[in-house]
């Protein structure tokens, strides 16, 4: 039976017992699951009980004197509380209970929660008094000893454990119940009197002998043991007891047992739920970091020069877009089967781990050489590039991988997963749908990374990120027509930061939206302040145009500024059209019914299609910068502006050249046809009380 199998047998098995109430708690004693056992016991439904704590099934009396918090706690100290007692249902009805609370630990040791098993033995607990009652009769009142040994009998008979007493001289059995005949196999006429041995399978023999011989020390619990019965495999657990007969001659043994599979088996599925992610039933993070730390010690151990563990990291490209678009439900269905063509790649004695969301990572054991590990990584990224078909749908998402090993980059499991996780932002940075190696001076460029975060977040707060604007100059009015906003960081200590150095870092961080929002707010007052009908242009990123609210933060900033709709112009990039253009077409269309105008920055730089400039009815385009400075020496260059300005003119669409710094290029430009000109030709990004606000003079426009 593969892992797979067992798993899942476990997982149906745990859900189908109605006999137990099994459930999990959290540190705090906190109910996080729920069995239809626990349901039939206690009266509550999963939805009424998951998030409250197991104390309200106590009576109010063990609860003011502590009970639960001491149960809690003795399971802690020692690993294991059992006990019975009573306890409380929905209804307010009592029932005597058998309660077992195991604490559950990661394979590091850690304490991250308790198991519950709870079974309702009221009416065991009754026949027990009543046994007890019944002894007591017997003992005072002799005389009714006949009239009671029906009764006794039948309460023997019903006890839901198996009982069997044996002469422990002969070994012959003296008396089975219904249980013990159910589970050791055969009616009882033909087991009384005779040997287990005689009358029984080997294997049921076998346990019975092994219980008898453990007879003198009377009430030891033995350890649950996988038998062969009559009903099938199950696992046993036997008490032994020394009596004498009623007249006085030769000992006899009881052996009294449970049918303990069903309460292993759910303690296996909880533990297995410890160690498992829930989607795709691979290992979760706390089995991963015990089986890397376990591989890093093997490799050290073995003694071999070079020999390490290496680990793969890695993380799904486009695919938070595809959640977006066709929402968690298409999601999980990647992921298994991404997690299904993943272990298909990999060695047997690989551990392919998820360690949340859409973030993957594969211990290799014993690595000698670096290949070795890229080799694999590369078998992954093969093996991902095919397109998921799902319900008519095709989906590309690609993987990018990093890679790390303990022979040569780091030691520690912890340490070494760090590395792998800055191997992977390398991979990511320089493309995806690649695989890197880690390298020392990764370390360093990470550290710098986070500290731009954290100063990042600081200056958010501090007001240290403000907006400079460059002119936008209009050919034929040979006036300044507008602005385009740039957002600029001056560090207290470090002066100005560049764009370049902290955008990536936003954008990887999340923090892009809310400098994206400032960035917008602030522009949008500041040129509501102007005397001027100048327009100022905002960009947005390509993440910031994915949130759902981008809507509803321009309405806001034109609302909150004042600025005339008109005076707004928003640029995006064209790896915005890129993706999912029928939903980008939809937002542009509700940002163009606020009244603003749209512009396609850094057109023809990778991306373009005329299917863009047709779904859209952008107001402008901004030809990139990169064109403007070959012209000189690319005829090629020069083809591709003529050929927007042209497009552009055909579909009345203003164009405007960024990057131009030299009147040659003016001048070559305006001959082309462009209509408006941006660059340091005409003046740099300044403050807004330091913007330069007229042409007058400039000597390009003589």
């Amino acid at each position: 039976m593969n892992t797979d199998n067992s798993d899942l047998m476990y997982r149906l098995l745990v859900q189908s017992v109605v006999d137990y109430a099994i459930y999990t708690l959290t540190l705090e004693g906190i109910v996080s699951n729920w069995n239809p056992g626990a349901q039939r016991a206690k009266g509550y439904v999963a939805a009424e009980i998951v998030g409250q704590h197991y104390s309200r099934f106590y009576r109010d009396q063990d609860i003011a004197a502590g009970v639960p918090a001491r149960n809690l706690e003795i399971a802690a100290r020692t690993g294991r509380f059992e006990d019975t007692g009573w306890r409380v249902r929905k209804d307010g009805s009592a029932f005597w209970a058998h309660v077992v609370i195991d604490a559950i630990r990661g394979e590091d040791g850690v304490l991250i929660g308790f198991a519950k098993i709870t079974r309702d033995i009221t009416e065991r607990h009754q026949q027990q008094l009543k046994l007890i009652e019944a002894k007591e009769l017997a003992e005072t009142y002799s005389q009714q000893m006949a009239s009671l040994s029906g009764f006794l009998d039948s309460v023997i008979a019903n006890i839901p454990a198996g009982v069997l007493a044996q002469d422990r001289a002969s070994g012959a059995i003296l008396l089975a119940n219904q249980q013990a005949q159910r589970l050791f196999g055969g009616p009882q006429g033909e087991m009384t009197g005779r040997t287990p041995r005689d009358s029984l399978s080997p294997e049921v023999a076998d346990y019975l002998e092994r219980q008898m011989a453990a007879a003198p020390r009377a009430g030891a619990l033995d350890d649950a043991v996988l038998v062969q019965t009559q009903v099938g495999p199950r696992s046993l657990r036997s008490r032994t007891v020394l009596g004498k007969q009623q007249d006085g001659s030769s000992d006899y043994v009881l052996t009294i047992t449970e049918d303990v599979t069903d309460e292993l088996a759910a303690y296996a599925q909880i533990h297995h739920m410890a160690q498992h992610d829930g989607l795709t039933n691979l290992p979760n993070r706390h089995h991963f970091n015990a089986r890397l730390e376990g591989a890093i010690e093997d490799a050290a151990r073995c003694g071999e020069p070079g020999m390490g563990a290496a680990i793969l990291c890695i993380d799904l490209d486009n695919f938070k877009n595809i959640n977006d678009a066709f929402g968690h439900g298409f999601g999980d269905k990647i992921l298994l089967m991404l997690a299904n063509r993943l272990r298909k790649c990999l060695r047997e004695q690989d551990t392919l781990a998820r360690l949340g969301g859409d973030e993957f990572a594969v211990v290799l054991p014993r690595v000698s050489r670096v290949e070795e590990a890229q080799q694999a990584a590369q078998r992954l990224i093969d093996a991902v590039a095919p397109a998921f078909s799902i319900d008519g749908h095709s989906f590309a998402v690609g993987i990018s991988v990093g890679i790390a090993l303990s022979s040569q980059d780091a030691a520690g499991a912890e340490q070494l997963l760090q590395f792998g996780d800055m191997a992977l932002y390398e991979a990511k940075r320089n493309g995806r749908h690649r695989h890197e190696l880690f390298r020392p001076e990764l370390e360093a460029a990470a550290r710098v990374r986070r500290q731009i975060e954290i100063d990042l977040r600081r200056a958010l707060h501090r007001g240290e990120l403000y907006m400079a604007y460059q002119p936008i100059v209009e050919q034929r009015r040979q006036r300044i027509s507008g602005y385009e906003a740039l957002i600029r960081w001056r560090h207290p200590d470090k002066g100005l930061i560049s764009p370049l150095d902290f955008i990536p870092v936003a954008e990887e961080t999340g923090l892009i939206h809310e400098i994206g929002a400032r960035a917008l707010n602030l522009a949008c007052q500041e040129a509501a302040g102007w005397s001027g009908d100048e327009t100022v242009a905002v960009n947005l990123s390509p993440l910031q145009f994915k949130s759902t609210n981008l809507v509803d933060t321009v309405a806001l900033a034109l609302a909150d500024s004042g600025l005339a709709p008109q005076r707004l112009e928003l640029e995006i990039t064209e790896s915005v059209m890129l993706d999912s253009s029928d939903a980008n077409v939809r937002t542009l269309r509700a940002l163009k019914a606020l009244g603003v105008r749209i512009a396609l920055d850094d057109f023809g730089t990778g991306y373009s299609s005329l299917s863009y400039l047709r779904s859209f009815p952008f107001d402008k385009i901004k030809i990139d910068k990169s064109f403007v400075q070959e012209m000189d020496e690319s005829r090629e260059a020069v083809a591709i502006i003529r050929a927007i300005t042209g497009l552009s003119g055909s579909l009345l669409i203003e164009t405007t050249a960024e990057g131009v710094e030299t009147e040659g290029q003016f001048r070559r430009l305006e001959q082309e046809g462009c209509t408006h000109f941006q660059g340091y030709l005409f003046g740099r990004p300044e403050a807004a009380e330091h913007r330069k606000r007229d042409l007058d003079g400039h000597p390009a426009l003589q």
